[in-house]
């Protein structure tokens, strides 16, 4: 009887430990299982589907144009490219009208201040004029003197861009020229200078005085051309 009751009290002490060991370590497993289960699906899913999703709207986003934002694009360059050539266009013209109105001004200016030094060339001129009827004067020291005053005068004004207006025998230019009468002589053209004149390139500074032809057959002379230059007349 002793022998039986020590086996029957170890019976529950030895499957007590087992039945604790077994449930444990056996519901363990399955959740493991399950977890990594899930866990893969939820880590496959989701990544999957929401890397493919933006796969494809980057791809969407980013790919080239479509035809109507390509023409439009075209469009704008056209356009600028336009606005640029006008640009360049209207400022290579605003550098021309400068560069003439500048000219122009110069030539004013210069045309004004010649002006009023013409009298003292003419001065000159009449007083060497006038040793032709003073012979006694020929040689003497201040005529030289004078004739260098007159050449260093005019070649100054020649320095300054200032020429003489061509007259006799030219077709008359009531631009140019200032008629103060008329005589026997080709029909329209100068036939006598009376007081010369002077230009600074296309700004008259004071017009030459001449007398022009009548289209009458001087005495001695040779007829006139008739209707040469039938445009004179006196300017005012």
């Amino acid at each position: 009887m002793p022998a039986d009751a020590g086996q029957e009290a170890e019976a529950p002490g030895a499957g007590a430990p087992g039945a604790e060991e077994s449930t444990p370590g056996g519901d363990a497993p399955e959740a493991a299982g399950a977890s990594g289960d899930d866990g893969a699906a939820e880590a496959e899913g989701a990544p999957g589907d929401d890397g493919a999703a933006e796969a494809e709207g980057a791809s969407g986003d980013g790919g080239a144009p479509a035809g109507d934002e390509v023409d439009s694009l075209r469009g704008e360059v056209e356009d600028y490219r336009g606005r640029w050539m006008r640009a360049v266009a209207d400022y290579q013209n605003l550098r021309r009208r400068s560069a003439e109105e500048r000219s122009e001004l110069r030539s004013q200016l210069l045309a004004g201040l010649v002006g009023g030094y013409l009298g003292v060339l003419d001065d000159l001129d009449r007083a060497l004029g006038s040793l032709d009827m003073h012979e006694e004067l020929s040689g003497h020291p201040w005529v030289g003197g004078v004739e260098m005053v007159r050449q260093k005068f005019a070649a100054l004004l020649k320095e300054s861009g200032v020429s003489e207006i061509a007259a006799e025998g030219e077709p008359f230019d009531p631009r140019r020229h200032e008629a103060i009468g008329r005589q026997p002589g080709p029909e329209g053209v100068v036939v006598a200078v009376a007081e010369r004149g002077f230009e600074v390139g296309s700004q008259v500074v004071r017009p030459a005085r001449v007398v022009v032809g009548d289209g009458s057959q001087a005495a001695g002379g040779e007829p006139a051309e008739p209707g040469a230059g039938a445009g004179a007349g006196t300017r005012g």
